[in-house]
């Protein structure tokens, strides 16, 4: 006969596990895979976050609730994969069904299936965007994949006002007009709030920045700022300048995209001038001092 107040009973080894454990970020692959056609995300998101949390993700993710009639009421559960399939609370926190690579469940939205893997995991600062949708492919339900609608929703309208807020005008104005709210998620874990370690002729050198005085050379800058922010190998940074100056409208003479070199090209001045901080170039610092000279310049304080 079970004893009086056997159901208070805590396993403390299991509690003050779960107290110790630190949140890390998983990249997760989000597939729907049908003999017409294929559909997929990939997210990063907090590994704390439960599955009731990662519905409202993929709901935003793949259109959900725009993808037909009263889509928002369909019902929804999450399973484990294979013969033996079995109903998942959606209480569980994600790190007790995807941590490693290849950690894979099954989210049922309505009548589709949606299978759910784990790419990679590692840890997290406070600063990293809950979730984040970082790349995609494919329409779902007529849906058509708009990573930068995506973010804007999984970010909030909140958090991008109080982010651009503490954001340098012109940095601002070069979201609004290319239309790229990715950035939002990158300035919000720059912390553009916290407090910078430069010496004042630094910060009186960056006050300066940047010298361009064409439109075009301008823009380059800001862009080029925001790439390097990204802290990303040149491929990517060229990629990202790419993207950026052809959604603010500028091309080559021949009408093609402009390439990375020809965006730093723009605006030659400035980087040089960067270099001789330590900002950029062959004699750039160590990541860390970089980051401070990049929240420096796309403050708000930098006005």
């Amino acid at each position: 006969m079970p004893q009086k107040g056997a159901a208070n009973v805590v396993d403390l080894t299991a509690a003050r596990a779960r107290r110790q454990r630190q949140p890390r970020t998983v990249i997760l692959r989000a597939s729907n895979i049908r003999p017409d056609a294929e559909v997929h995300r990939h997210i990063g998101l907090n590994d704390a976050l439960h599955l009731v949390d990662l519905h409202d993700v993929l709901r935003i993710s793949f259109g959900l609730a725009d993808a037909g009639e009263d889509a928002g009421a369909a019902p929804w559960h999450f399973s484990t994969t294979g013969d033996r399939e079995e109903r998942l609370d959606a209480a569980d926190e994600l790190h007790q069904h995807l941590t490693d690579d290849g950690d894979a469940i099954v989210y049922h939205w309505g009548l589709w299936d949606i299978t759910i893997s784990a790419v990679e995991s590692y840890p997290r600062d406070s600063g990293t965007p809950r979730a984040l949708c970082v790349g995609g492919s494919g329409a779902f339900g007529g849906v058509e994949f708009d990573l930068a609608g995506i973010n804007a929703e999984l970010t909030g309208t909140t958090t991008i006002r109080e982010v651009l807020a503490a954001t340098h005008p012109a940095v601002r104005d070069i979201i609004d007009r290319s239309g790229i709210f990715d950035f939002v998620p990158l300035l919000q874990a720059l912390d553009l709030g916290r407090a910078v370690d430069l010496p004042p002729s630094v910060q009186a050198e960056l006050a300066e920045l940047p010298v361009e005085e064409d439109a075009a050379g301008r823009d380059a800058f800001w862009v080029v700022i925001l790439a390097l922010a990204c802290m990303s190998d040149t491929e990517l940074t060229d990629h990202v300048l790419t993207t950026a100056m052809s959604g603010l409208g500028w091309q080559d003479d021949d009408g093609s995209p402009l390439t990375g070199p020809a965006i730093r090209d723009l605006c030659t001045a400035s980087l040089d001038r960067l270099t001789a901080v330590g900002g950029y170039g062959p004699d750039e610092l160590a990541p860390v001092d970089r980051l401070d000279i990049y929240r420096e310049l796309l403050n708000v304080a930098g006005t």
